[in-house]
């Protein structure tokens, strides 16, 4: 390769590594039982309707997507009482995000994103010929808005916000977001990442959807991933004003998703009783995951996600997660996420949960045995 031009931008973005899989655990360490809670997947799995629509339309996986794409879109009007032009479909929220870099940190143009957040706003900045500008967390690790407000400049294009935040979990409050946007300058627009909003408990969280009905810069991404299930079907959107949803049309590529995944993707926002039944699940899984590891000794940040953070893990937060996946589980360790001391666990069904939790009570037993 050593004649051929290649991108200084690409040059610089370091590759994302995905959690590994349960399969790739079980080949690569030879384990039976492997449970994966890394990944901030849905434990209950996908609408029984969205797979009934999935299976139909794999009838005409030789035909390209057709109106699948603008039905969703309908669908998703419908459900948030906006206009079908308020909508971009991508294939996964990521898609959408990537979209977003393209269209707007061009020729050096600079994102605002905090130093504890979604590595991919970075990495998609950078990508693009952007420049990162990285705030510091407030306490807690909360994001720091006043600080990221006083980081916009004058060639400022995009700040990248993540509510619930991942890795976190902590939401942010529609007072703080409104002192935000009124401290905004036109020429920016912010990014509000929500894939994680469905299973928000917390009262008075930001509305986003208000800031786009009154035409503000700003654009909702939202995801079928995460309380629909469908992480492996790709299936992503934005909500913005229809101006700024027409401009990032020209960063879609031809069929981005496929005609059988934007029919689950409906489907599943049409199963109001699975959706209802998905998000209890996760609400009570957390508080049983986040007060049992508390039991044992460990910290977990308060979360508003399908995961919880958990802080100042022994060892710190790679070697917490070794230890654990040669015990066959899976959790995330967050130093990519500006967390290093911390792993990501996603909550699982009660059995995970208590595979997990029987695994973690071995692991800080025998640290605290060798530390003797």
């Amino acid at each position: 390769m050593r004649d051929l031009k290649l991108s200084p931008h690409l040059l610089k973005v370091p590759l994302y590594i995905a959690g590994k899989s349960a399969e790739q655990v079980r080949e690569e360490l030879g384990l039976e039982q492997v449970i994966k809670l890394a990944s901030n997947e849905n434990p209950l799995g996908p609408s029984p309707k969205a797979m009934a629509a999935l299976r139909q339309a794999l009838a005409q996986a030789h035909r390209y997507p057709g109106l699948s794409e603008r039905e969703l879109r309908r669908g998703l009007a419908a459900h948030h009482s906006l206009s079908e032009d308020h909508f971009i479909i991508g294939n996964g929220g990521t898609d959408v995000l990537r979209m977003i870099a393209q269209g707007f940190v061009f020729d050096g143009g600079e994102a605002v994103m905090g130093r504890v957040t979604f590595p991919l706003y970075r990495l998609l900045t950078t990508m693009f010929g952007g420049r990162p500008v990285e705030v510091e967390a407030g306490p807690g690790l909360a994001l720091d808005l006043p600080a990221m407000a006083e980081a916009v400049a004058a060639d400022t294009r995009l700040l990248w916000l993540c509510s619930p935040n991942n890795p976190t979990g902590l939401a942010l409050s529609r007072s703080e977001v409104d002192a935000l946007v009124d401290r905004l300058p036109a020429h920016l627009l912010l990014v509000l990442d929500e894939s994680y909003h469905d299973y928000i408990t917390q009262p008075d969280v930001v509305d986003s959807l208000r800031y786009v009905r009154e035409g503000r810069p700003v654009i909702s991404v939202r995801s079928f991933s995460k309380a629909a299930g469908l992480a492996n079907l790709r299936v992503g959107y934005g909500i913005a004003e229809p101006e700024i949803i027409e401009y990032l049309m020209h960063t879609l590529l031809p069929f981005n998703t496929g005609g059988p995944a934007l029919q689950a993707a409906l489907a599943s926002l049409q199963d109001h009783e699975h959706a209802r039944a998905s998000l209890e699940l996760v609400q009570r899984e957390r508080e049983f995951l986040v007060s049992s590891l508390g039991a044992l000794g460990l910290s977990c940040l308060p979360s508003q996600a399908n995961f919880a953070l958990v802080n100042d893990v022994p060892g710190g937060g790679r070697e917490f997660a070794d230890e654990l996946l040669q015990r066959g589980v899976i959790v995330r360790p967050m130093g990519g996420f500006g967390v290093p001391q911390a792993v990501r666990v996603s909550v699982g069904t009660r059995a995970e949960n208590e595979r997990l939790l029987r695994a973690v009570d071995e692991l800080v037993s025998a640290m605290r045995q060798r530390q003797r």
